[in-house]
């Protein structure tokens, strides 16, 4: 099950100071994990999950026959798979992320095929081209029913809004580096360092970007076209080298799942260094800790999980999280959390 996260996918609660940076400077809560029995299928990379009515989702970043897989809940009785591994007609070629659209329609981004894909029913509804001025797009969220939200990586610009024929109608912002220009790197190095996770609630009109190197959380108002707020933790900027005219990792694992919510933002942070993984003999996928955000950008709270996940579903209204973790053969399980 253990299998290291590729790098760009290719290539309570108590006073806390908003003011500071770091997490050390915020007190935490210990949460405990309750497991979750998967009968019938089998994953090999656990990395997304998605809860719609009394429907689980969970998609297998590394599937071997299916990307997709459809559970009812609570009683994960196994339902339907999708996302068929292959090279023909209505098959696919990978799995970045899914989505759900307003009309609880499920999306599905393959990055190797370059589109944007709508199931219903089971069925392969819609197949979006995405346009070729787009290097090769890793994440997706929805913006409304004709429009999608990409990350952009050219380095020129943070993000695109997208319409339903894959062309880009608007790019907005700039990566937040502060860094002064180096003529020995390059811009598409730079966006590929910067390859953040991404997430955007209608209700707030807020898009939330987590990076997965270092630990920088973008906080846009997309209706507005401002930024909210850039929050730097501790470790600081995405680290990396200029190589072959890519970007090699350095410093740490980031962020690599994130919610935003009605209320907080949230997202699943790693911590650990690249030389640490690199040294160490037990290899464990995921995070221990979810740090949590008001809707400002001011880290507020950090959650310390006694598993390591990779992907979450946040329910406010019942202060429940699920999640997965791809270190375990039986990788669902819950937690439960005290009103923020």
């Amino acid at each position: 099950m253990i299998q290291i996260l590729g790098f760009i996918s290719s290539f309570f609660l108590t006073n806390c100071n908003n003011n500071l940076s770091s997490i050390d400077n915020c007190r935490t809560i210990n949460i405990k994990s309750e497991s979750r029995m998967i009968k019938d299928v089998y994953m090999r990379y656990p990395f997304r999950i998605r809860l719609v009515d009394s429907i689980l989702y969970i998609m297998d970043l590394h599937g071997t026959e299916n990307f997709c897989h459809a559970f009812s809940y609570p009683q994960m009785e196994h339902i339907s798979s999708y996302g068929k591994l292959g090279k023909g007609p209505n098959e696919f070629l990978d799995s970045e992320n899914i989505c759900f659209d307003q009309h609880e329609q499920l999306w599905v981004l393959d990055a190797n095929r370059q589109k944007l894909v709508q199931i219903k029913q089971g069925i392969i509804h819609t197949e979006i081209d995405l346009n070729d001025k787009l290097i090769r797009t890793l994440d997706f969220t929805l913006y409304d029913d004709s429009t999608f939200l990409v990350p952009d990586y050219s380095g020129q610009f943070r993000f695109h809004i997208i319409d339903l024929k894959g062309n880009i109608i608007e790019s907005r912002q700039k990566i937040p580096t502060e860094k002064k220009e180096n003529e020995a790197t390059s811009d598409i190095a730079l966006a590929q360092a910067w390859r953040s996770f991404m997430d955007y609630n209608p209700k707030n009109g807020i898009l939330a970007m987590a990076t997965q190197l270092g630990e920088v959380m973008e906080l846009y108002d997309v209706k507005q076209d401002t930024v909210i707020h850039i929050f730097k933790g501790a470790a600081g900027e995405p680290e990396y080298f200029y190589r072959g005219g890519f970007a090699i990792p350095n410093g740490i694992m980031g962020y690599s799942d994130i919610h935003v919510g009605d209320q907080y933002i949230y997202a699943v942070f790693w911590g650990r260094t690249f030389e640490d993984i690199r040294q160490s003999s037990v290899k464990f996928e995921g995070g221990k800790s979810i740090h949590i955000f008001d809707l400002h950008g001011n880290l507020i709270a950090s959650l310390q999980l006694d598993r390591y996940i990779t992907g979450f579903n946040i329910d406010e209204t019942h202060h429940r999280i699920i999640a997965l973790d791809a270190n375990s053969d039986q990788p669902l399980i819950e937690f439960s959390i005290p009103a923020l």
